[in-house]
Parts: C-alpha cells; structure tokens; sequence
C-alpha cells in the first residue's frame, strides 16, 4: 500500500512539472477591464502605501534611509509633544500640512516633472503599480505568517499544547510588574507610610503595653525556666541569637525615622518604577517597531544573540515569565543556509479540492451516472459545472511570471505559483476507507454499467486536463470549514427527484444521491529577485 501510495505521489507530482511562463501584458490581458481600471484610480495610494513600507523597513536607498530616519524624529516628538501640541497649537498642524504641499509643488515645477495626473493611465504606471502591489503582498504575507497567524491561533485555542496557558501565565506574572511601574508613587507609597505609623500607635496603646508586660513578667520566665532544665542546647542558641539581634539589629531599627523614610521611598524608585507612563510606552514600542528592519538594528541583534551569556539570560526570563521549557527552546539559533545566489521568498496555501460524485435510480438498472441531459453532470463541483473524475482530475499548471524588480533596477523578479498534492489520494468526505484506488463502480451498479465505467476511467488522459476557470469553484482554503453533509455508510447523501431533502437515509421517494471526494493540496508562491531575464 505504501509503495502504490508514493507512486499516486510521484504521479501527482509529475503532474506539476509543466510551468506556464507570462509576461507582463499577457498578464494585464489576462484581468478584466474593471480591474484594470481600479489599478489606475488606485496607483495613487498604492505609491503612498509602497512608500510608506519603503520607510519602515529601511529599504530603497540612501535617500529612502535618510527619509527614515526622519520619521523616526519625528515619531519621538510626536510622542513627546504630540498632547501639548494638539492643546495648544492645533493650528500648528494644518500650517504644517500646507507647507510641505507647497514644498513639493514648488519642488516639482523647478524640476520640471510631469503631474501625476498626466501619466496616471500610462502603460509604465501601471507596471509600477503591479509591480508595487506585488511587493506589499508579499511583506503582508511575512507578516501574517510570522505574526498575525501565530498570535490569532493562541488567542483562539488552536495551538497544540501549552500555548495559550503560556500566555495565561505571562500575563498573570507580567501584571503585579505592570502595575509597580505605571502606579503613581502616592498610591502605593504613602499606604506603607501610613501602615507603619499605624503599626507604632497600636503598639503604644494600653492594652497592648499591659499584654507585654504580662508576656515578660510571666510567661518569659516560665518558659526560661522551663528551657533550662529540659532544652539546655536550644536555650543556648536562643541567648546566642538574643545577643546578637541587640547589638545589631536593634541599632538599625532605633535609627530609623518614619518622617524622612517617606521621603525617601517617593525618590528612590529609579525609571521606569512608579513612573512610567502611556506616553512613554508607546514612545518605546514605536522606536522599536520603526527601527527592527534598519541595518544597524538587525546588525546589533545579530551580534548580541551570537553572545552566549544573551541567549541563555533571554531564555531564563521567557521561561520564567511562560513556565515552559519548550518556548525557551524555540529561541535556540538555527543554523542559516548558505550559498544562496539570489534571495528566494515562499508563502505556502493549503487549499482542498472537492469533487462530487452524482448518481440516479432508474428501474431495472439501479443506481448508475446516467443523468438526465438538462441536470447536473455526473462529476461536478460545488457550483454543479462539470468536472473531471478523480482518476483523471489534475492540478492547474505551474505559472511563472517576470515582473520588473524594485530591488534590483534594470532587473525582474520571478514569480513562480505551483500546485503540489498533499494528499497521496482522494478519499470520500466521512468515510476513510473509500479512496481513489479502492473504488470500484461495480459494488454498486449492475455489470453492464461498471463495465462501461471503468473503461471510461482507464482510458482517461494520464497528461493534465482542463480544470474549471474558477479554481475556488473545485478548491477551498484548507482553514475554512466545510459544508456539513449527512451521510450513510459508504458516505453517500439521498435526495428526491429535485436533488432536495437530502439525507442519509435511503428509500421510497429517493430517486438521486451524491457523495464529495476530497483531496488536499497546497499552492506554492515563491519569488525570486534580481533574475536577468532574456525577453
């Protein structure tokens, strides 16, 4: 079973090794004029966002990085004058806003650039603008890849394991801390002033004084006495520890003043304790999150975590604030790849492909693929458009597709789209046993019609065939569910004449039954940059 499963593989594999290549106007030829026409009025704010991604991640040049860091001053300020600004000088912004416009026209006409109006529907403009809408694809593919997904997987309980008690458990760590230092110092420091003072008013009323005299006049002595005789070791080591806490500590105690240890518990907290604030917060998060993609910021992390005392003191603190050995572990470096010519970025998509199977009962012949002419096909997809059999059902073909580079000028970007089988077989939606290679028609039909199917099935086509034009008529994503369908042993749904009030349940008035073949897939989007490609 093994041998013919890595063979269904190999198959399916070989299936996919025809590559498709388009260029560039075979693929604006390929979009429908409405599209085409969002891309013009939209290459405005497609440039902007471009842009504005150019400045986070320090890309695009000298003068990109020098934009960089301007934005960077700029967020401080804003983080350290923004609330002042917006109180008392709100004019101060619009001033602002008309200033640098008028900047860039006056730039613009001492250049002598064109408006962006009058190349707004050019072929070059719209190139830059696929060519840029390509690029923010791929960085919001990274970033739901490595952040988004992971963070919505824990917040909803779809991590196996510990992960969501992990955060759990950070958070209730993280808390008393957070509280330590966003608490005013009044808040927390004139309790422990009070509750001293208290303490010492307590100590000094009358009948706690006549409690300890009679403590040191009665029962001191008894239990002396007592020790003496019975325990003469431990009342040795009691006199011991009696002399040494009065020559020591009781000095200390006696020297205190409670009116100047107020004064000096509100001042000798250092920052961030009882001091931090939401401006200060995200004055810091943001200066982090502007500057992780610089090259000095990724120089500096790469340099630090190649020291050994960093590692292990970053994996201390994330294993004692989750109370997981395996998250600190996941800190591990991993040995990078080397020898790479040219930088290659992957997304994978998991998608699953459904195909359903129709049948009607006809007298005399029992169930079979004859079906009326004006129904549905005997294999359809969800939208009942024809499809073909499993046995014969390929992937669409690989599709390469250069794009001009914004990385590298003068050169393209390959992008490569493929379709890989998961999945050595199809298999039938609630029913394991049932697979492409165990099928056989004749368990359910008469022999005339089993013989007619399966020679239908072995003369199918082994090269690909014609899929339908809408793949997410056949495919859905992996992480989407499925629509629910009750069945019977073998997975088959019964339906009236109409192809109604279906049920697993077989019977009188059940004329046409259905069942859905599933089979996994994944699509593989891989670019790669600075190609010199040879039109």
């Amino acid at each position: 079973m093994s041998e013919k499963a890595n063979a269904d593989r190999a198959t399916a594999v070989s299936r996919t090794v025809s590559v498709k290549s388009l260029s560039f106007m075979e693929v604006i030829d390929g979009l429908p004029p409405s599209v085409i026409q969002l891309l013009v009025v939209l290459a405005p704010t497609v440039d902007l966002v471009h842009r504005t991604l150019l400045l986070l991640t320090w890309r695009g040049g000298y003068v990109m990085r020098v934009q960089s860091w301007i934005l960077l001053v700029g967020y401080i300020l804003t983080c350290m004058y923004g609330y002042e600004v917006l109180r008392y000088a709100p004019q101060a912004l619009i001033l602002l806003v008309l200033g640098y416009t008028w900047l860039c026209r006056s730039f613009a006409r001492i250049t002598g650039q064109r408006r962006a109006s009058d190349e707004l529907s050019s072929v070059k403009t719209l190139r830059k603008t696929v060519s840029q809408l390509a690029e923010i694809a791929d960085f919001v593919s990274a970033v739901h890849e490595c952040l988004l997904r992971p963070v919505h997987d824990v917040l909803c309980w779809k991590v196996p394991g510990y992960g969501p008690m992990q955060l759990v458990i950070f958070l209730l760590v993280t808390w008393p801390l957070w509280l330590l230092c966003v608490l005013p110092r009044h808040l927390w420091v004139t309790p422990i002033y009070y509750a001293s003072t208290t303490l010492s008013a307590i100590g000094a009323s009358q009948p706690v004084v006549a409690l300890s005299n009679y403590y040191h006049t009665q029962v001191a002595p008894a239990v002396y006495r007592h020790m003496a005789t019975n325990a003469p070791r431990l009342l040795a080591l009691y006199e011991k520890l009696s002399m040494w806490a009065h020559g020591h500590v009781a000095p200390v105690v006696h020297s205190w003043h409670l009116s100047s240890m107020r004064l000096w518990l509100q001042t000798f907290p250092p920052f961030p304790i009882a001091s931090l604030t939401l401006r200060h917060v995200l004055l810091v998060v943001g200066v982090i999150l502007l500057t992780w993609c610089s090259p000095w910021a990724t120089l500096m992390r790469a340099a630090l975590w190649q020291s050994a005392f960093v590692r292990h003191t970053v994996m201390g603190v994330v294993r004692i604030l989750s109370g997981s050995e395996s998250l600190a572990l996941r800190l591990h470096p991993k040995p990078s790849a080397k020898n790479k010519s040219r930088a290659v970025a992957e997304h994978e998509t998991e998608f699953v492909f459904e195909i359903f199977e129709n049948q009607r009962w006809w007298i005399g012949l029992d169930w079979t693929a004859a079906l009326l002419p004006q129904e549905r096909p005997s294999w359809s997809d969800s939208e009942n458009h024809a499809v073909a059999p499993p046995a014969s059902f390929s992937l669409p073909q690989s599709v390469r597709t250069y794009m001009p580079s914004s990385k590298n000028p003068g050169k393209q970007d390959l992008r490569t789209a493929e379709w890989r089988w998961i999945d050595a077989e199809w298999h039938v939606a609630g029913v394991q046993s049932i697979t492409s290679s165990t099928y056989t028609p004749k368990k359910s039909m008469n022999a005339a019609e089993a013989e007619r199917l399966s020679q239908e099935h072995s003369a199918a086509p082994t090269e690909p065939v014609e899929v339908p034009e809408q793949v997410k008529d056949v495919a859905r994503l992996a992480t989407e569910p499925g629509i629910s369908m009750d069945v019977d042993a073998e997975g088959w749904q019964y339906g009236d004449n109409a192809w109604e009030k279906l049920s697993k349940e077989s019977g009188m008035g059940r004329y046409t039954r259905r069942r859905r073949w599933l089979r996994k897939a994944v699509l593989v989007q891989s670019v790669e940059y600075g190609v010199q490609h040879s039109s």
